[in-house]
């Protein structure tokens, strides 16, 4: 495994799917995202959980509260996206966060890794941002 942390880019998941949008320009991949993990009606697994964290946080960097960890060139570039965060985006990123948080693989990990007070300070952080 490359880079691991308990703050949403220190993972490659997160940085590759922030890099994947900005390539492709592709705003609705951010909502896309956020569904496929509040829809999921099975256990999340960790690579679904760094899509959808780092999609919320794109919703945060939208409003102008971006992560101090967020890529510095996919930030300068969030306007390409022609997106707006909307309170109903803002409420999507909340519920996949607040799912993430209550039970998913990444929630496990950060259990047994003895961090899980970390972990969830950064994504009730995140939540504070998006609100």
């Amino acid at each position: 495994m490359g880079a691991w942390g308990t703050r949403n880019f220190e993972n490659d998941g997160s940085q590759d799917w922030i890099f994947d949008l900005i390539d492709n320009k592709d705003g609705g991949l951010v909502s896309d995202t956020l569904a496929r993990v509040i829809n999921n009606h099975e256990p999340l697994e960790v690579s679904d959980c760094e899509e959808a964290l780092a999609a919320a946080e794109t919703v945060a960097a939208l409003v102008g509260k971006p992560s101090e960890d967020f890529p510095e060139d996919p930030l300068d570039q969030l306007d390409i996206l022609n997106l707006i965060a909307t309170r109903a985006l803002r409420n999507q990123a909340i519920t996949a966060v607040n799912k993430i948080t209550a039970a998913s693989g990444m929630k496990d990990y950060w259990e047994q890794e003895g961090s899980l007070d970390s972990w969830l300070a950064v994504e009730q952080g995140l939540i504070k941002r998006l609100e």
